[in-house]
């Protein structure tokens, strides 16, 4: 007997050495990615004394480099793999859309593998069919037509709040108003409905889960210097940062796990992963996950519409006229959310709004996910690459002074955004497999607030005689380096 198990051993070592040396021969016979040009690099900082250069957001420098090196281009950061940088419409929409299997893998922050957080979620994981069912369960349900149609009232009690709350705080601080933690309030409430169904209302809950948020975006920030240096894990300030980043789980599952102890309503996210029998880990990742990507996206786009609003007087006295002329309000003179879809200066304020400031300008980082080519080369599975949509979004030769707010643009009297060439341009939510889950979400509550809050107010300068301060602040997403400040009168005033 002990002679025959020592055979079953022999012959299960012997097997797993020769499929060792089969994966060895396949990874040394592979052919390397072939890497497009691209700016010189230095040892161990590769690219990173172009980037960190002059002061300029990251995208805005990438896009420099991009109009130096073309289209196509290869840049190191730091000491990981390179990464291919495509700039062009054409290439952008072979590696979204007419290739997109080839490229649906992710690449995860080294954040993310060196502590506790669960990375199976829709954002995270590779196109699997764990993927397919979790991106298949949130749009079908939790954002899918009968949800969000449930969820209007709601909206629209949410919006009457927070314009009243808006006018408390104008009135203590002599009529000028910080509106982006309103807005994010009321960006909570709503997704919190989405994921626990529509008659959730829990005050602590939405105050922790704007905490933990925040803390998870800063801790991001935080330790984005361990994609650039692996290295840096061992740095203090690096470790710290990870055990923020596990005592946030552990936060995050306790406010997110007591929702799931009881059967959550249908229609709802926790209700379809808990249906599906997903890990509690999976499924506790995956909520959070709607209120990460979903929270500073919604209230920064819509920060920025105000921005280029309170600059552009002439377009919000124009979208102000549209909505009292075309829009049929609740009795409390809130916009109805089945109003917005109607109202086409709105949505032309709004996508113009998306190209100016795309919230993602290099989108989520693609990694190839068998090997493949772009543009003739050839692509290794497990290439990094970044799609460059800020500089489609600001072709000059597809855009006519893309550097100007010009809603215009995008009205269906316009022949500026027609065509292929011009459709191709203009991706604020990517395309393809890929392309962002929740951008029905976008679609809906951007408008519905940006209308209101122009219905309710007619917003100016803070100060007399000084601009609201657009520059831009890349981290996680797009947003705005000195919060919006506005001074705001209630209409008819």
């Amino acid at each position: 007997m002990e002679a025959i198990w020592t055979a079953v051993a022999i012959g299960i070592a012997a097997a797993v050495l020769i499929a060792f040396r089969e994966r060895q021969r396949q990874r040394l016979s592979r052919k390397p990615t072939q890497w497009p040009p691209g700016p010189t690099r230095l040892p161990l900082i590769g690219n990173m004394h172009q980037i960190l250069k002059g002061g300029d957001p990251f995208h805005v420098v990438i896009n420099k480099l991009a109009q130096v090196y073309g289209p196509l281009m290869t840049v190191w950061f730091g000491t990981r793999q390179p990464t291919i940088i495509v700039s062009g419409h054409d290439l952008v929409w072979e590696v979204l859309v007419s290739k997109s299997a080839d490229y649906a893998a992710r690449e995860i922050p080294s954040i993310f593998k060196s502590s506790t957080t669960t990375y199976s979620t829709i954002s995270t994981s590779d196109a699997s069919p764990h993927w397919h069912s979790l991106r298949r369960g949130f749009q079908n349900g939790a954002i899918g037509p009968l949800s969000l149609s449930v969820q209007a009232p709601f909206q629209e009690s949410d919006m009457a709040q927070m314009i009243n709350n808006m006018i408390k705080e104008a009135n203590l601080n002599g009529g000028v108003v910080k509106p982006f933690q309103h807005i994010r309030r009321a960006t909570i409430k709503l997704l919190a409905r989405l994921c626990f169904g529509s008659d959730f209302n829990d005050e602590d809950f939405e105050a922790n889960m704007d905490f933990m948020v925040d803390e998870a975006l800063r801790c991001n920030d935080e330790a984005r210097i361990l994609d650039t240096f692996p290295a840096a894990r061992f740095l203090p300030s690096v470790k710290r940062t990870i055990m923020k980043m596990e005592k946030l789980q552990l936060r995050v599952e306790e406010y997110i796990g007591r929702h799931l102890a009881s059967p959550p309503p249908p229609n709802c996210y926790a209700h379809f992963l808990l249906s599906q029998n997903f890990p509690i880990g999976v499924a506790i990742s995956s909520i959070f996950e709607v209120f990460i990507l979903g929270l500073d996206s919604t209230g920064s786009t819509t920060m920025w519409a105000l921005g280029l609003l309170v600059h552009n007087q002439e377009a919000q006295q124009k979208l102000y006229q549209e909505i009292r002329d075309h829009a049929t309000c609740t009795e409390k003179g809130i916009v109805k959310v089945e109003e917005v879809g109607k109202l086409e200066y709105l949505q032309a304020v709004v996508k113009e709004t998306m190209r100016m400031k795309p919230i993602a300008p290099l989108a989520v980082p693609h990694r190839a996910a068998r090997d493949t080519t772009l543009d003739g080369l050839h692509v290794a599975e497990g290439t990094t690459v970044l799609v460059n949509l800020y500089a489609l979004h600001y072709d000059p030769k597809v855009w006519d002074e893309p550097e100007r707010f010009k809603p215009e643009r995008f009205m269906e009297s316009s022949k500026e955004f027609l065509g292929k060439r011009g459709q191709y341009s203009f991706l604020p939510f990517g395309a393809g497999m890929r392309a962002c889950a929740g951008m029905e979400v976008g679609k809906l509550q951007l408008p519905f607030a940006i209308s209101n809050l122009v219905n309710a107010f007619h917003w100016s300068n803070a100060a007399e005689g000084e601009e609201p301060n657009l520059s831009e602040d890349f981290s996680f997403i797009l947003a705005m380096k000195t919060p919006l400040e506005a001074r705001i009168v209630p209409r008819g005033i």
